[in-house]
Formats: C-alpha cells, sequence, structure tokens
C-alpha cells in the first residue's frame, strides 16, 4: 500500500476526530493493518481507542469515521465494520495506479539515505580453531542485520573483534610445540585455522588424561584442574605473552597468521566482510588501564591475592573478576576497552550491536552495566542480539572435543547437493561450465543461509544436515527458481506497455500487490527488530503468492491491457525477491 495513502488516510481520521470531537491526537498513532482475509476490504483501522472519545458504540464509531475517510479521500471505494474495526476498500484504480507506478520508477526499491552510524559486531572468532556452524549462523546473522539496517537509513560499520590472545590461544601454542614438530599449513597441506585446530583438541585431550591421573591418585576433581601441569605451563605461557617475550610472541604471529589465511578463505566462500577489525591483543591494555583508573575512583575492588573486581549484588548481579590475581586480564576488561575504543573511533556513533549466542546474555548485562558505572553516556544504547544456539541430534558442540560441524565442510556438502540436484533436473544445457559452477555455488549457499536465517534469532535452532541441503520446499533455493521464472517469462515477453491503461485486478493479483507493496514497511521493522527471519518469511510469502497467480492466470497468452499488468506484476515481484534476497545476502539466478 502507498504510505502516503497511509499517511492521508490517518491525517484524516485524526482530523476528524479534532474537528467533530476536539480530541487531539498524532495521526502515527493511529492503528492500520492489513484486512484479515476473512472479511472484506484492503486495510483495516482500529477504532476501539475512539469509542470513549466519540461517546458511541464501536460499530457507529467505525460508522462515522468510516463515512467521513470515503467522502474525502477518492482511492476509498468503500468500506464495512466489525465490532471496533473500520476495513477499508480501495477502488480498482488505485491499484492499477499503484502498479503503474513501481513498474516505471527506478527508485522505489532503492535504499533509505543513510543517516546515523552504527556498528554491529558478529564472527568474532578465537584464533585456536576454524570456524564451525555455529559461527555460519552468526556471521549469516550479523551481516543480514547489517545490509538490513543499511538497507533502512543506518551508516553501518561492520566489525569484528577478533580474541587472538588468551589461555585459550595459549592452549594451541603450547601443544604445537610440544607436539608439532615444526609442521606448518603448506608442509602438511592443511589450512591454517584447521591446523592450529587439531592442536587445540590435542591440548585438552593431554589435559585431561593429567587431570584423570590426579583424581585417580586421590586429589578433588576442582583441584585436579586446577594442578594439572598442563594447565599451569598454560598459564605460564599467558603471562610470558603479556610480558612481551620475544619466543612466546614470535610463536604467537606465525600461529595466528595461520589461522587468519584460513579464515579469509572461509569467510570470502560465506560471503561476508568486514570493514574494520579489531584485535584483542590491542585492546586489552586499554581495559585494564580503565579498570585501573576506576579502582582508584572505588567503582571496582581489589581482594586480598591482588585481583580486581567488581560487586553488582545491588544490582542483582554477583561479582565479577576483571583482572586476575597474576595481573593478567580476562574477556570482560577486553570488552570494555575494545568498547571506549570504538566510540573514540567513531565519535558520531549511536550505537554498537553485539551479535553474539544467547549464553553469554549476562555477560553483556555485566558488560553494559559496568560501562555504566564508569560513567559512558552511551553506554545505555549498546545493544546485545542474543541467538539461540544451533544443537545437533547427537548433542551440543564442543570444540575441545572435537565435535563440531566444520563450516568448510558444511558448505562443500551444500553446493554438491545442488549440484546434483540440478543436473537431476536438467535444463543446464545452455550454461557454461563456469556458469553451471557459479549457480551451484548460489543455490547451494543460499539454500544454507536461507536454513539459518528464516529461524528466529531468539529461537534455539536444530541443524538437521538433511533438511540444510534439501532444495525444495519452503527453502532458498525455491524463492530463487521464483525468480527465474520471473525473469523467463519476462525474457520471453520482451517489451510491454507499462504505462497501464485503466483495468480491473483479479483478487490473487491484487493480493500479490498488496504484499509488495508491503515491502518497505516490513523491511523497517525487521530492521528494528533485528530480525532476518522476517525478510525470509516475507520472500516464501512472495513465492508462493506469484506461483498461485502464474498458475491461475495465463500471463503470456494474455491480451492487451490484462497482459500489461500481469508483466508488471511479475516484474515488479522480481525486484522485490532480488532486492528482499539481498538483504540476506543471498544472490538470485537470471537463469535456473
Amino acid at each position: 500500500m502507498s504510505m502516503n495513502l497511509i499517511d492521508q488516510i490517518k491525517q484524516s481520521a485524526a482530523n476528524f476526530l479534532k474537528r467533530e470531537f476536539n480530541h487531539d491526537i498524532a495521526s502515527d498513532q493511529l492503528q492500520i493493518d492489513a484486512t484479515r482475509k476473512e472479511f472484506k476490504g484492503d486495510y483495516t483501522l482500529v477504532v476501539f481507542p475512539f469509542v470513549k472519545v466519540m461517546r458511541t458504540r464501536p460499530e457507529d464509531a467505525g460508522e462515522k469515521i468510516g463515512a467521513y475517510l470515503k467522502a474525502q479521500i477518492d482511492d476509498i471505494d468503500g468500506y464495512n465494520v466489525i465490532k471496533g474495526f473500520l476495513n477499508l476498500e480501495l477502488s480498482p484504480a488505485f491499484w492499477i495506479k499503484t502498479l503503474a507506478e513501481k513498474v516505471s520508477s527506478n527508485n522505489w526499491l532503492e535504499p533509505a539515505k543513510q543517516e546515523e552510524t552504527i556498528l554491529v559486531e558478529y564472527s568474532s572468532p578465537n584464533t585456536n580453531k576454524p570456524l564451525h556452524l555455529g559461527h555460519l549462523r552468526n556471521n549469516f546473522l550479523g551481516y543480514a542485520v547489517s545490509l538490513m539496517n543499511a538497507y533502512t537509513g543506518k551508516r553501518v560499520v561492520k566489525i569484528q573483534i577478533i580474541n587472538d590472545r588468551g589461555v585459550h590461544i595459549c592452549k594451541s601454542m603450547l601443544a604445537w610445540k610440544m607436539h608439532g614438530k615444526g609442521e606448518t599449513p603448506s608442509d602438511t597441506d592443511t589450512k591454517g585455522d584447521k591446523l592450529v585446530g587439531k592442536y587445540y583438541v590435542l591440548f585438552d585431550q593431554h589435559y585431561r588424561a593429567q587431570v584423570a591421573k590426579l583424581v585417580n591418585d586421590g586429589m578433588s576433581e576442582e583441584q585436579a584442574n586446577k594442578e594439572a601441569p598442563l594447565q599451569k605451563q598454560v598459564q605460564e605461557m599467558l603471562l610470558q605473552w603479556e610480558q612481551g617475550d620475544p619466543e612466546v610472541v614470535d610463536l604467537w604471529k606465525k600461529m595466528n597468521g595461520w589461522v587468519y589465511e584460513g579464515f579469509d578463505a572461509t569467510y570470502e566462500r560465506m560471503g561476508v566482510e568486514f570493514d574494520h577489525l579489531y584485535y584483542e591483543s590491542d585492546t586489552y591494555s586499554k581495559g585494564k588501564d580503565i579498570v585501573l583508573r576506576g579502582l582508584e575512583k572505588g567503582i571496582f575492588f581489589k581482594k586480598d591475592d591482588g585481583s580486581v573486581w567488581v560487586d553488582l549484588s545491588e544490582d542483582g548481579l554477583d561479582q565479577k573478576l576483571l583482572i586476575r590475581a597474576d595481573g593478567t586480564t580476562v574477556y570482560m576488561t577486553q570488552d570494555i576497552g575494545t568498547a571506549v575504543q570504538r566510540y573514540e573511533d567513531y565519535p558520531d556513533l549511536k550505537q554498537i550491536i553485539y551479535t553474539v549466542g544467547d549464553e553469554q546474555d549476562y555477560h553483556f548485562k555485566v558488560l553494559f552495566l559496568i560501562l555504566e558505572k564508569l560513567g559512558y553516556a552511551w553506554a545505555p544504547a549498546c545493544r546485545h542480539l542474543s541467538y539461540g544456539m544451533v544443537d545437533l541430534p547427537s548433542g551440543k558442540m564442543k570444540s575441545r572435543e572435537g565435535t563440531v560441524v566444520d563450516a568448510d565442510d558444511l558448505m562443500e556438502e551444500v553446493v554438491a547437493a545442488a549440484k546434483a540436484s540440478s543436473e537431476e533436473k536438467g535444463k543446464l544445457d545452455e550454461m557454461s561450465d563456469e556458469e553451471q559452477e557459479a549457480l551451484f555455488e548460489m543455490l547451494g549457499i543460499g539454500a544454507l543461509k536461507f536454513y539459518l536465517l528464516r529461524v528466529d534469532p531468539r529461537k534455539r535452532m536444530m541443524f538437521n544436515p538433511e533438511e540444510s541441503v534439501s532444495l525444495n520446499g519452503d527453502t532458498g533455493p525455491f524463492v530463487q527458481y521464483t525468480y527465474a521464472r520471473c525473469k523467463a517469462v519476462l525474457r520471453k515477453a520482451g517489451n510491454y506497455q507499462k504505462q497501464l491503461e485503466s483495468t480491473s485486478l483479479e483478487d490473487k493479483e491484487r493480493g500479490l500487490l498488496k504484499a509488495l507493496m508491503d515491502f518497505r514497511p516490513m523491511a523497517d521493522a525487521a530492521a528494528a527488530e533485528m530480525n532476518p527471519s522476517a525478510i525470509a518469511n516475507y520472500c516464501l510469502d512472495i513465492a508462493k503468492l506469484y506461483n498461485q497467480f502464474y498458475h491461475d492466470h495465463p500471463i503470456l497468452k494474455a491480451e492487451g491491457a490484462v497482459r500489461d499488468v500481469r508483466l508488471a506484476l511479475t516484474e515488479i515481484t522480481a525486484d522485490t525477491l532480488r532486492t528482499a534476497m539481498g538483504l540476506l545476502s543471498i544472490g538470485v539466478p537470471e537463469r535456473m
């Protein structure tokens, strides 16, 4: 629906209430929704809030407002009232005019003007293992939220904090130093992040064996976890790193370099990118300085062993460690420094969105509260995009045990499935080998993205390998196929008359057009709610509506104005699907 007409209806209703009942109400406070399918009408104005002011029954209030609106607005053809709901029927001329405007315009789907700056953080991996299935959901989610916000008027800076230091990183380093025998990615023909991840798993295996032996010798498990020789060695290595030990720092640089090369290859195939990279090794010291200044001001406190803490018990939380007794820092300290650094780098910044799983909900409550206590005025604008974790049928993924679904392997699998399915269906003879490979990549990666994004981010999801590679049903390839079908129709039709002559629309034509006109408000709401699943499910709805229309109404065999209308609907359907899927970073093929 034309937003101008929505505004006109709201303003006219507000004017009526002011003139007849001396009731002031801002027009944007009036609620207009799509009319429910079981009732006649296109859009519904909720009149319950005005019944008391108008001193009448809901039905009579609806009749009075409806009569006024019909008299004032030419595009309203009729109305009916169901209790406190005023159902407005728009004229056939309005729908044809709307369709003609959209198909003749080159800018109705253009992004909004970018104004305030926001940062969206996603991915943020540790440099001790390759990216896995959980990282895929994180990256696809964060990148889609970035694209959605940019489309609806934000200047978005896409960022990640690379967790390149700490105990977990030292575990891989120590294991390679003890067992690696100098092997490198190049001489083992292994992707760098996978080689480092192998030693992270190896460390855990040897560490668990040491703990088990200590427990068997009579030590408590809690004490054994602390007293295991490998645990003490890895803590010592972290301390050496923070003190700048040349040998440790050189090993750290070498192994991180291997990981970055591996990450870059994975990100490229994912189709995600970043504008600014932050490194924990750069920001942890800033966080430590901020915490020490907070200690001097009495915001934090020091325990007898020299460790620094914050007491949040009065805020309903607990005490949180910020600096260990040996002077080394924790993730929270690094996050404090990184947040402050970002606002220094982007002085006009209005918001930071952290895309991190809901297992870290408590961490971000603590972080945002600490930032407020430190006096940063921007702290309340920080938001945690909390999403449900991805489970496997066999249980929870654990990186240190090697029980993860590797991101590279999974992407390879879905592309292979797309290839097998496409070859089975045929219709690829006109494509070159290069075009076919590009199509398989688009379909496979698109299927995976759509599978992970169409679930509400807040919901925990089960990853079903068979469903993820299926190209049938409510999937990304179904939407991609619908787009390709639209383009095939338009190619066969050639040029057509876009200055549409007056004609009426069939029910399914009008239903499709109404859904297409809902794209802008839907996209705005999805961006505000940080919910790409709304975009994905909208794409499915449009694809289904178009295919129903396509099957019920001849397009190429139609004649005159009717043919033009149906081709115009086909064209704006394709444009809308391409734009909407683009917000999910999913490509659509011209042929399929």
